[in-house]
C-alpha cells in the first residue's frame, strides 16, 4: 500500500471517520473540502526498496491514471531504482475504490499459480474489460468542494436533487463520469441496483462485487441484498468507503463495483 497524501484543512480538528468530519463541518458551515494528492516519489520509492528485499518482483496496482497522478509517479520513481527498476511492474488499474480491490484480488489469484509476468498482464487487460464501479452520492457539494470538478454545476444538481432525480456516476475511461439520470431517487441502494441489473442481464459467468459506503451501512446492506438476489454473484465484503475517493463524494455515498468473471 502506498497512502496518498489528505489534506484535511479545517475538519482535521474534528472527531470521527472521515464522513462524520464532513457532515460536522457542514453542520459548521466550513466551506472548503478535503484534498487529496497522489504519493510522493519517496513514498513509492520507500514502498518499492522495502519489498524489493523481500521478493524478486513487485507488482503495483495503481489508482487510475486519469483521476490522479498517483500512476506517473510510481514510473518517476523506478528511474531512481536504477537496475532493480526492472523488476517492478506498475499496471495501471484506470478505476478505484472496490474496483481497483476486486482487480487485485485476480492478480493475486494468478501470482498463486504461478502464471509468469507476460501472462498475468495478458489477463490483467482482459480483467479490465470486465471490471465496473458506478455509485451514487447523497449530496452534490462534496463533488465540488475539493476542486476537482467545475464549480458551476452544484446548482443544477442541487435542483435536481429537490426534484427527487439523481445522478448515478461512473469510472469510465479512466476518469469519473455521470453514467445515468434517475427519477424518483429517494434513496441510493435501488437506483444502483437497476443500473447493475440492466447491466449484469444475460451474463452467465461468476459475478464477484464489492459494496463501499460513505457511513451508511442500512443502505449498503440493502444493496447486497439485492445484489445477491442475482444468480451467480458473491458479495466479497461491504465496507467504509477509502478516503481517496469519499473525499470528493461526502457522506452516505454508495460505490457498486463488480468484476464479470471469464
Amino acid at each position: 500500500m502506498v497512502d496518498f497524501t489528505i489534506d484535511y484543512g479545517e475538519f482535521e480538528s474534528l472527531q470521527g471517520n472521515i464522513f462524520n468530519k464532513q457532515r460536522e463541518g457542514f453542520k459548521l458551515g466550513f466551506k472548503e473540502g478535503i484534498k487529496t494528492s497522489q504519493p510522493s516519489l519517496k513514498k513509492y520509492l520507500d514502498a518499492f526498496k522495502s519489498k524489493l528485499k523481500e521478493f524478486e518482483t513487485v507488482v503495483h496496482l495503481s489508482f487510475s491514471s486519469g483521476a490522479s497522478g498517483a500512476y506517473n509517479a510510481a514510473n518517476q520513481a523506478l528511474k531512481f531504482l536504477g537496475e532493480d527498476g526492472k523488476r517492478v511492474l506498475i499496471l495501471d488499474s484506470e478505476t478505484g475504490s472496490g474496483a481497483q480491490g476486486l482487480l487485485m484480488m485476480r492478480i493475486v489469484e494468478d501470482i498463486k499459480k504461478n502464471l509468469n509476468l507476460e501472462k498475468i498482464v495478458e489477463n490483467f487487460n482482459t480483467y479490465k474489460k470486465n471490471n465496473h464501479l458506478i455509485f451514487a452520492y447523497d449530496d452534490p457539494r462534496w463533488l465540488f468542494a475539493g476542486g476537482r470538478m467545475p464549480k458551476i454545476l452544484p446548482y443544477g444538481l442541487e435542483k435536481m436533487k429537490q426534484m427527487k432525480i439523481g445522478v448515478i456516476m461512473c469510472v469510465r475511461n479512466k476518469t469519473i463520469k455521470p453514467y445515468s439520470v434517475q427519477k424518483n431517487f429517494f434513496e441510493l441502494a435501488t437506483p444502483l441496483f437497476k443500473e447493475f441489473e440492466k447491466k449484469v442481464k444475460g451474463v452467465s459467468s461468476k459475478i464477484s462485487v464489492i459494496i463501499s459506503h460513505g457511513d451508511n451501512l442500512e443502505q449498503a446492506n440493502k444493496l447486497k441484498t439485492l445484489v445477491e438476489s442475482v444468480k451467480d454473484v458473491t458479495v466479497e465484503s461491504v465496507s467504509l468507503l477509502d478516503v481517496v475517493l469519499g473525499a470528493h463524494t461526502g457522506p452516505n455515498t454508495i460505490v457498486l463495483s463488480w468484476q464479470i468473471h471469464d
